[in-house]
């Protein structure tokens, strides 16, 4: 593949702090390994936070490249504190087993162990109560009870000779980053979708001697939930270069995504360019082929499969069935029922009854709360039946054969990260552009929503059917594609 203008900049950078700001679609991987094709004498050392990502970029980075993900290089810390038994000493622990061993109720143990987990991926040497999940100490009388548990719990995950309660994968992660390690024989570092990156990891690799590639997409930024942040603005960058040529999808896709961008992010001057085929985009789908619903909930993908299972395809839940939280909204029906026996969440089972659930979802404008609320006083009964014949219409389609998948994908917007459909439905869950008839203005809209609306739309390759929000905003601003 030749190179562009853009490209080549980047390959022949000589500075050693590189921020690259990559558009979706800009072909980061390709120009990475460029990068390192150039440098045939340096040892490059590519890290990825995910998996996948690691291994598809190992399959394509020349011989000079190790990669590997943030946990592989953190590893030999879990192996120091509990040697051979590290592989069953790492994992999730689960908010009963904290309860039985601990003694307290159950809302208490996970809101410690997400304490814990949003902990990892800070700076701080201890729990505090800036750790405790802001939903569940609204409903605790005395929040410093959970940071004490949190700590207790996390002595426990650290002790050698414990054997229930186990360290998360973060937990060896945040014990390697207070090491101050240095990661030995690489004359470069370049890090993959460093606008996701918590403190903990960007800690790591700015403590680094070797020279340091950061590459990502700043609008692109939607885990602060798990405590990331965009180390692409953090780092000390000696030189910043752009690459805006999508090779993923047209002018129209680009289009869109550069009316969003444009509107609600400040200091916006690097339109993306549509490079892919088809140069146009339509604006509808052809259900008679495969296509991926992207929601921004995970209640809105349960509501999408529901309205076409009249299809009669099959489904393929992007990353399993069981990372869509249907458990959650059988908990909700069971709460609503008064069937609080039957309930596994723990925080859904603190609410006293279904109508404080309710009043809260309004109060707290949390979107998953409240479409949890809907799809229960819409489907009422019917909500067991229905998430067992989404369970049973669900296949695993391994990636290499998703092109030949005749199907529907469903994915939320995070989920979706990474990813590319031919045609795409977006759900009707995005954030709202308007508020009683009036627009709303920059500062009344999170950017981090901007963000997940502008992931799932970059998802489409050729064509895509935009969510109702949107549409009337791009008409509004008579923007819309003809």
């Amino acid at each position: 593949m030749e190179l562009t203008e853009e490209q080549t900049r980047i390959v022949q950078s000589g500075t050693r702090r590189l921020a690259v700001q990559a558009g979706a679609g800009a072909a980061k991987t390709t120009t990475l390994c460029a990068y390192a094709e150039a440098r045939p004498g340096a040892r490059v050392l590519y890290l990825a936070f995910n998996k996948a990502i690691q291994l598809e970029a190992a399959a394509r980075m020349p011989s000079n490249v190790t990669s590997r993900t943030t946990h592989s290089i953190a590893w030999r810390k879990a192996k120091e504190l509990f040697g051979e038994r590290a592989g069953e000493r790492v994992g999730n622990t689960y908010p009963s087993t904290v309860s039985n061993a601990f003694g307290c109720g159950p809302l208490v143990a996970a809101g410690a162990l997400q304490a814990i987990q949003r902990w990892c991926g800070s700076l701080e040497p201890q729990i505090g109560l800036d750790h405790v999940p802001p939903d569940i100490a609204a409903r605790l009388a005395d929040p410093s009870v959970l940071v004490r548990v949190a700590r207790e719990v996390w002595l426990q995950m650290t002790d050698p000779r414990e054997r229930e309660i186990k360290l998360p994968h973060d937990g060896y992660l945040k014990l390697f980053q207070m090491d101050r390690p240095v990661l030995r024989g690489y004359d470069v570092i370049a890090v993959d979708e460093a606008q996701d990156l918590n403190p903990c990891t960007f800690d790591i690799v700015r403590g680094q001697a070797a020279s340091v590639v950061m590459v990502g997409d700043a609008a692109q930024a939607i885990y602060s939930f798990r405590g990331a942040t965009n180390a692409l603005v953090l780092f000390d960058a000696q030189e910043r270069l752009p690459l805006t040529r999508s090779f993923r999808f047209g002018r129209g896709i680009a289009g869109l995504a550069n009316a969003l961008l444009s509107a609600f992010k400040e200091g916006f001057d690097r339109p993306l360019i549509g490079a892919g085929q088809p140069q146009e985009t339509r604006m509808s789908i052809d259900t008679r082929q495969a296509f991926a619903v992207i929601a921004r909930t995970n209640a809105a993908v349960f509501e999408e499969a529901v309205g076409f299972l009249s299809l009669n395809r099959r489904y393929h839940f992007v990353g399993g069935s069981e990372g869509y939280k249907l458990e959650k909204i059988l908990d909700t029906y069971h709460l609503s029922v008064g069937a609080r026996g039957l309930m596994r969440d723990a925080y859904l089972r603190s609410f006293a009854c279904f109508d404080d659930l309710c009043e809260l979802a309004e109060e707290a404008e949390d979107p998953e709360l409240k479409h949890l609320v809907r799809v229960v006083q819409d489907y009422g009964h019917r909500v067991p039946a229905l998430i067992d014949e989404i369970k049973a219409r669900h296949v695993d389609v391994g990636k290499e054969d998703w092109r030949r998948f005749d199907g529907v994908f469903f994915s939320t917007a995070h989920k979706s990260k990474g990813l590319e459909f031919e045609q795409v439905w977006l759900a009707d869950d995005f954030l709202r552009f308007f508020e009683d008839g009036r627009e709303l203005r920059v500062d009344e809209v999170e950017q981090e929503e901007i963000n997940i609306l502008y992931v799932a739309l970059t998802r489409a390759r050729a064509a895509i059917r935009l969510c109702a929000s949107f549409e009337e905003w791009l008409q509004h601003r008579r923007l819309m594609p003809e």
